[in-house]
C-alpha cells in the first residue's frame, strides 16, 4: 500500500534534487565562462605589456623585458605561461616559444582568444597585432601569450563548491519544511480517520468535508455518495423485513386457522370449502410475497440491469397473463398498440409495473366492466395507459394511494395496498412520471398514465 506522505515527499523532493543537479551543471559552465572572462583580461594585459617592451635594435626586433617580467611570463604560481613574438610578414620568431600554435584563420585586427593544446596541456591563447616603428618603416608583429587552465578550473570549482554548499543547505532546509508541511497538511486526514474509526458500525452519516483539503473533498463526496447508497440499501432491507412481517402475519394466521377448521370438519363438502379458502389465501399470500420482492428490487439501493426493451411487447405479454383473471370476472380486457415503443429499463421491473397496474384495474372493476391497456408514442415520448370504467379514485385520494399499505376506506376488494407504491418506485428508478386522471370522454372510472421523456 502506497503511503500518501511518502508519495508527496517523493514527488516534491526528487524533482528538487534533479533541479539542483541541473542548476549545479548550469552554474558550473556559467562560472567557467566568467572565470575565462576574468583570466582573459589578465592574459590580454600580459600580451599588451609584452608588446610595449618590443623595440628595434640594430635592425632586429628584440624584447626588452625585465628579468622579473620574463620569469612572470615563464611560470606562474598555478599555471604555466608561454609567449611568442613573430613577424606577420615573414613568420620569423623574434622571441619566445617557437612552436606555440598560431591563431585560427582568417586573421582579425582585434585581439583573438582561442583554445589549443600545447605540450600535452589545454591552454588558452590570446593573439594580437602589434605595430612597431623602425624609422619610417612599420613592422607588423604577432604577439601571443598562452597559459594553462588549472587556475581557471580551480577558481570555478571553488566557486561552485561554495555555491553548491549553500544550495544544498537551502534544499535541506526546504526538505525539512516540505516534510513538516506535508505532515501538517495531512493532519485533517488523520483527524478524519480517527473520527471514522470512532463511529459505531451502524453510523452511516455523511462525512463532513468542510475541514479537509479542497483536493480531497471530491473523494469525501464520493465516499458520502457510496455511504448514502449503503444506508438506503440497509433501510430498504429493514423496510422489507418489516413489510414482510406485517403483510405475511395475517395470511399465515388465517392459513393456520383454516387448517384447524379443516381438521374439525366431518363432511367432505365442508372440507372442500375450507380447502378452497386455503387455496385462495395461498394465492393471495404468494402475490403479497411477489409484490414485496418487487418492492425490494425497486428500492433505490438495488442495482438495476437496464436494457432496451419494447414496451408494447412487454405490456402485451403482461396483459395476456391476466386474461384468465379477467375472464373469471367477465371483464373485457383489451390491448391497443400498433408499433414498437423502445424504452430503456429493467425488463423485470417494467413487467412488474404493467402487471400491477392491470391487476389493480381487473381487481377493482366490477364484473362485466372494461379494462384497456394502451401503448403509444405521441411526440416521440413513450406512454403506457391503463383505462377502466370501475369506481375510480377520488381526486383527494389520488396522491395517498401511492403510499405503502394505504387502501381506500370503501374498498370492498381484498388487497395489500402495495401495487401503486411499487409502480411509483419503479417509475422513479426509470425516470418516468405517473399520473391518475379521469378517463377520456367524461365517463366514470380511472385512467393511469406512465410517460417517459424520450425513447431509448
Amino acid at each position: 500500500m502506497i503511503r500518501l506522505r511518502s508519495l508527496l515527499l517523493r514527488w516534491l523532493l526528487v524533482p528538487s534534487l534533479l533541479l539542483w543537479a541541473g542548476g549545479f551543471a548550469l552554474g558550473y559552465w556559467r562560472s567557467l565562462a566568467q572565470a575565462h572572462e576574468a583570466f582573459d583580461r589578465t592574459l590580454l594585459g600580459s600580451a599588451l605589456v609584452l608588446g610595449e617592451h618590443l623595440l628595434v635594435a640594430g635592425g632586429e626586433v628584440v624584447a626588452d623585458l625585465p628579468h622579473a617580467a620574463l620569469e612572470m611570463l615563464r611560470t606562474d604560481s598555478q599555471d604555466r605561461v608561454f609567449y611568442r613574438v613573430s613577424s606577420l610578414d615573414s613568420g620569423a620568431v623574434v622571441t619566445g616559444y617557437e612552436d606555440l600554435p598560431p591563431p585560427p584563420r582568417p586573421w582579425s585586427a582585434e585581439p583573438v582568444f582561442y583554445d589549443a593544446r600545447y605540450k600535452d596541456q589545454a591552454v588558452r591563447i590570446v593573439a594580437l597585432r602589434h605595430t612597431l616603428l623602425d624609422g619610417s618603416d612599420r613592422r607588423q608583429l604577432l604577439v601571443q601569450v598562452a597559459e594553462t587552465l588549472d587556475a581557471r578550473h580551480q577558481l570555478t570549482r571553488r566557486l561552485m563548491l561554495q555555491s553548491a554548499g549553500v544550495q544544498l543547505l537551502l534544499i535541506g532546509a526546504a526538505a525539512g519544511l516540505i516534510v513538516l508541511g506535508v505532515r501538517r497538511g495531512l493532519m485533517p486526514l488523520r483527524r478524519l480517520r480517527d473520527e471514522v474509526r470512532a463511529r459505531d458500525p451502524d453510523d452511516l452519516r455523511p462525512i463532513a468535508s468542510a475541514e479537509v483539503p479542497r483536493e480531497v473533498a471530491p473523494l469525501i463526496e464520493a465516499i458520502n455518495v457510496h455511504t448514502t447508497r449503503q444506508r438506503e440499501l440497509s433501510e430498504a432491507q429493514l423496510r422489507f423485513v418489516a413489510n414482510a412481517s406485517h403483510q405475511l402475519k395475517t395470511p399465515l394466521t388465517l392459513l393456520r386457522a383454516l387448517g384447524a377448521q379443516a381438521r374439525m370438519q366431518a363432511e367432505a363438502g365442508s372440507v372442500r370449502e375450507v380447502l378452497d379458502r386455503i387455496d385462495e389465501t395461498t394465492d393471495a399470500t404468494a402475490r403479497i410475497v411477489g409484490q414485496l420482492l418487487a418492492l425490494a428490487r425497486a428500492e433505490p439501493g438495488h442495482t438495476l440491469h437496464p436494457q432496451v426493451v419494447d414496451l408494447r411487447t412487454l405490456a402485451q405479454e403482461a396483459t395476456f397473463e391476466l386474461l384468465a383473471l379477467a375472464r373469471g370476472k367477465s371483464i373485457d380486457l383489451g390491448f391497443e398498440g400498433d408499433r414498437p415503443v423502445p424504452v430503456r429499463g429493467d425488463p423485470v421491473l417494467l413487467h412488474e409495473l404493467v402487471t400491477n397496474l392491470v391487476h389493480n384495474a381487473v381487481t377493482y372493476v366490477p364484473p362485466g366492466g372494461r379494462v384497456t391497456v394502451e401503448v403509444d408514442m405521441p411526440a416521440g415520448r413513450p406512454r403506457l395507459r391503463v383505462i377502466d370504467n370501475g369506481p375510480g379514485i377520488p381526486p383527494a385520494e389520488r396522491e395517498r394511494v401511492f403510499e405503502r399499505f394505504y387502501r381506500l376506506a370503501d374498498a370492498g376488494t381484498p388487497g395489500s395496498g402495495l401495487g401503486l407504491a411499487i409502480v411509483r418506485e419503479i417509475c422513479a428508478r426509470h425516470g418516468a412520471a405517473i399520473t391518475l386522471n379521469d378517463p377520456p370522454g367524461g365517463r366514470g372510472g380511472l385512467a393511469i398514465e406512465v410517460s417517459w421523456q424520450g425513447g431509448a
